[in-house]
């Protein structure tokens, strides 16, 4: 939501809610007794659908634009805390009363409530109480509308996480660390060991001391395992898929030659 498109929210609204409010304060002069008690009908339902004015268009943008109801909301109460006290006074003005006379004696009827006898009465405003509002209002108003406050408040702040390519590592070195303290290992080339004849024929002794069938012992040769130590260093799951057994048996079939590895010898 654009700042200037969010301010004019925020102006608009108290301007609406206050000029109509003044307009019926001007229809009200010169009038008798039966048309003030219409204009004051007409007032109590101006108060409450002012209300819901209020409340009913943040909810809206909540249900349709979910994405600036921060935003709106933010605009709207500072909009109300600025613009309100300036309404306030220019429309006091326009319908008769001097601007300043709301700080001299307060508000006459500007709010309603229930008599004790349940019917709506008009309740006045005290300038002991509407002075520090207005003031308090003000300055709410002037700290909603920074454009760092809506920034920071207003806008949901998205994260991006930036992943690292497979493949590269990062060494940390400890601050204590020091270049004496620091060596190099060389580490010996350990080549695989590379199946023969004997490794073949090795491994498909054990296979068979094993009850292995001969299409599974030719399945798990003809893959490239040619040693007792390679069939060892394969999964349970690689076993399985080469050989097509399940893999709880390819599991049994791993442990039975790591024991004839560890306890006979071979």
């Amino acid at each position: 939501m654009r700042y200037a498109h969010g301010i004019v929210v925020g102006a608009v609204l108290p301007f609406i809610i206050f000029m109509v409010a003044a307009v019926i304060k001007i229809t009200a002069i010169g009038a008798d007794a039966t048309g003030l008690e219409m204009l004051w009908d007409i007032y109590v339902y101006w108060f409450i659908t002012s209300i819901g004015l209020i409340t009913l268009l943040p909810l809206i943008i909540y249900f349709v634009r979910k994405d600036i109801f921060r935003q709106f909301l933010i605009y709207e109460i500072g909009g109300f805390g600025l613009f309100a006290p300036l309404w306030l006074m220019l429309f006091t003005d326009i319908s008769g009363d001097p601007w300043y006379s709301i700080f001299i004696a307060g508000i006459t009827d500007g709010l309603i409530g229930f008599s004790p006898s349940g019917a709506i009465e008009g309740i006045d405003v005290s300038n002991l109480f509407l002075i520090p509002l207005l003031i308090s209002s003000t300055i709410l108003g002037l700290i909603f509308l920074r454009p760092s406050f809506i920034k920071k408040y207003g806008i949901k702040e998205e994260v991006s996480v930036m992943k690292k390519p497979l493949g590269t590592a990062e060494i940390s070195k400890s601050p204590e660390s020091t270049d004496e303290e620091s060596m190099e290992i060389d580490m010996p080339d350990v080549n695989a060991p590379t199946p023969t004849v004997d490794s073949v024929a090795n491994l498909r002794e054990v296979l068979i001391e094993l009850d292995i069938q001969e299409p599974t012992i030719n399945l798990i040769l003809n893959s490239g395992i040619g040693t007792t130590t390679d069939l060892v260093a394969t999964s349970a799951e690689q076993l399985a898929t080469i050989s097509g057994l399940d893999k709880r048996a390819a599991e049994n079939l791993l442990m039975a030659v790591q024991r004839k590895l560890w306890f006979s010898g071979i």
